[in-house]
């Protein structure tokens, strides 16, 4: 089947459901409300877009027209209400996304070297996937929280250290489990597994001289044999304890979740009719914003996470 523009996609039907549980749980987390509303009025955003606008170069049809063409497609492949800014810079290997209202995506020149293009699309897919699913408010204040728990610990002498401890151990959580929802949006775009596996392989630090050569077949056998550990409860015990501070989950682990994911023929279900895929209510909410796919109990009068009015609050029914 050619790859097809996934019209009428919506985030809750690629959504992983350990990132549902997770974001379920953060959102119950005492006190962690009150965290994010004062990180939003010192207007993180407004600092973070002056660091990355400043530093690193931006992408336009002129400067970088490969790279454009490539945001223009994952942008039409998962049918992304708006298209974020582009840029590019540093020397890493990776992307990662920024800013709630006006979101933008960093790639490192490092993986514009490393990764072919149709690599290139599942990583920016992949930040896409946080934009459609309004993980960026989150995630943002994932990053910046060791920070301000750091301030707030010397404050108090230690004591809101221990609070902020247990809200950091949720927003961790949460961030490794949307990355698994994430992946199945670059997926989406790229519709390809070879493809998803070998940008995996990539970022767990498979060196350049063996490109040429990748297999992603030992890969799976690899994915596979890593969750045959869950049998043994201290090698669930040793992975749990490894990750807890992790920003992103084991590689490994990743590639395993999105296998599953395709071998339970969901993957094919999206695909196929990305209209028609049935899509599961959580618990007291009613509707997803509409404009960036936020759950809503429905009594709001904006969105809380991109401020559009009620008027554009939509269920999520096929």
């Amino acid at each position: 089947m050619p790859p097809r523009d996934l019209t009428g996609l919506l985030p809750q039907a690629y959504e992983h459901p350990s990132d549902a549980a997770a974001l379920n749980a953060l959102q119950h987390v005492t006190g962690l409300g009150e965290v994010i509303s004062k990180l939003n009025a010192w207007s993180f955003d407004r600092l973070l877009r002056v660091e990355l606008t400043g530093s690193y170069l931006q992408v336009t049809p002129d400067s970088f027209p490969d790279l454009d063409e490539l945001l223009t497609l994952a942008c039409r492949r998962l049918d992304m209400p708006a298209r974020p800014d582009l840029y590019i810079g540093g020397s890493g290997v990776n992307a990662f996304t920024a800013c709630v209202e006006r979101p933008l995506i960093l790639v490192y020149s490092g993986a514009v070297e490393h990764f072919s293009a149709e690599e290139l699309l599942f990583v920016l897919a992949h930040e896409l996937g946080h934009i459609k699913s309004a993980h960026v408010l989150y995630y943002q204040t994932a990053e910046f929280f060791p920070i301000i728990g750091e301030i707030i610990g010397s404050a108090t002498l230690g004591l809101g250290d221990l609070v902020f401890r247990g809200m950091q151990v949720a927003l961790m959580h949460w961030k490794r489990m949307a990355e698994f929802t994430a992946d199945r949006a670059g997926l989406l775009a790229c519709q390809d597994t070879d493809v998803a596996l070998r940008t995996m392989m990539k970022l767990a630090g498979l060196p350049r001289k063996y490109f040429s050569a990748i297999n992603t077949e030992d890969f799976i056998r690899q994915a596979k044999a890593f969750q045959a550990m869950d049998t043994d409860k201290l090698s669930m015990m040793a992975k749990w304890l490894n990750s807890m501070d992790a920003t992103h989950p084991y590689t490994v682990m990743r590639a395993q979740q999105m296998l599953e994911w395709i071998q339970s023929g969901d993957y094919q279900r999206v695909l196929s009719a990305p209209q028609s895929v049935r899509i599961r209510m959580p618990a007291g909410v009613s509707g997803f914003c509409n404009k960036c796919g936020l759950p809503l109990k429905g009594s709001e009068i904006f969105c809380p996470n991109c401020g559009d009015r009620k008027a554009q609050f939509e269920a999520a029914h096929p």
